[in-house]
């Protein structure tokens, strides 16, 4: 079974590009978390090691666990916990013409366009690379540069979480290909 995916996705490079271009849709909507939840949860753990550091009180927390996980995404307007169905890439918003289910609030048109980004540019790096470890390297430096892009654009800001393995990850790459040139 498995084999016969990788052979259909060898010969015609068309539906790996596409099954590419949905998966990229889908890790784009996990990129808008990212870049909007990492730069908090970094402000909260730099003032916990600024009250350690000062020998001040640890500044309080709200009890409930912020993470890239949790809590569940919710409107920014009316904190309406977002349905499944109203959570898919493009669709969704789309559908509900940029606004919440619950309360109409306007939904910025970056989600669609970080999505449709991810998307776009994941079907190109399928399409240029073809089926291999290339395309699996290149996509993943193509979401984290959007996740870094954005990121950056809303706080000037390049977490090196995200940074530092990616430096390394480039640089195991260059030895890789010295060695396969030598």
């Amino acid at each position: 079974m498995l084999s016969d995916i990788v052979a259909l996705y060898a010969a015609y490079p068309a539906w790996f590009a596409g099954s590419v271009l949905v998966i990229g849709l889908m890790v784009g909507s996990f990129l808008n978390v990212v870049i909007y939840r990492l730069p908090i949860m970094m402000e909260r753990e730099w003032r916990e090691q600024s009250a350690e550091l000062n020998a001040a009180p640890a500044p309080a927390v709200a009890a409930a666990p912020f993470t890239l996980a949790t809590p569940r995404s919710a409107c920014p307007a009316c904190k309406t916990p977002i349905k499944p169905a109203h959570n898919i890439p493009v669709v969704s918003w789309l559908a509900l013409r940029g606004r919440c289910a619950a309360c109409r609030a306007r939904i910025s048109v970056r989600y669609p366009a970080v999505e449709l980004t991810t998307g776009l540019l994941s079907a190109w790096v399928a399409w240029h690379f073809g089926f291999g470890a290339a395309a699996a390297c290149g996509l993943l430096v193509t979401w984290t540069l959007i996740a870094l892009t954005g990121i950056d654009i809303d706080h000037q800001l390049l977490p090196d979480g995200i940074t530092l393995p990616l430096m390394w990850a480039g640089l195991l790459a260059a030895v890789e290909s010295t060695a396969d040139c030598a």
